[in-house]
């Protein structure tokens, strides 16, 4: 990297990683750091990161209710709409310049054990949302 690229991935993250460090360790510390504070600090919140063919694949477990939301009177297409809309969020903006190639499995806890997932593959602008085992394309 030239010197304009190190200082942007110091200051926005990203980059390689540091030397001596595995990019295991450099993903999770990134995805640690870049992600919400109320999101990392709830109980609920889990991170495994499994190598996969040529990259890295990132399973989040994210509590909804950890910012004070409340989703209370919201019917399953609003929480659609909630999971596609902090999804998008997440992975566009806070999650978007990762160290290594990864893809990302965000598993979103709403009340009640309402749980709405969302994968998006490395470099796609698209991604599958699932929520009571139905499946749909949602775009970012």
């Amino acid at each position: 990297m030239g010197f304009l690229s190190d200082l942007f991935a110091k200051l926005f993250g990203g980059g390689s990683p540091k030397s001596g460090e595995s990019k295991t360790d450099a993903l999770r510390e990134y995805i640690d750091r870049a992600l919400p504070e109320s999101y990392v600090q709830s109980r609920k919140y889990a991170l495994s990161i499994k190598e996969m063919a040529g990259g890295y694949v990132a399973y989040v477990t994210l509590d909804m209710l950890a910012d004070g939301s409340d989703y209370t009177g919201m019917d399953d297409q609003d929480l659609r709409n909630v999971a596609e809309m902090e999804s998008g969020y997440l992975l566009e903006e806070c999650l978007n310049k990762p160290p290594v190639d990864a893809s990302f499995f965000l598993k979103m806890v709403f009340s009640k054990g309402h749980i709405i997932t969302v994968e998006r593959r490395c470099g796609a602008n698209e991604g599958i949302l699932t929520d009571h085992g139905q499946r749909q394309e949602i775009h970012f």
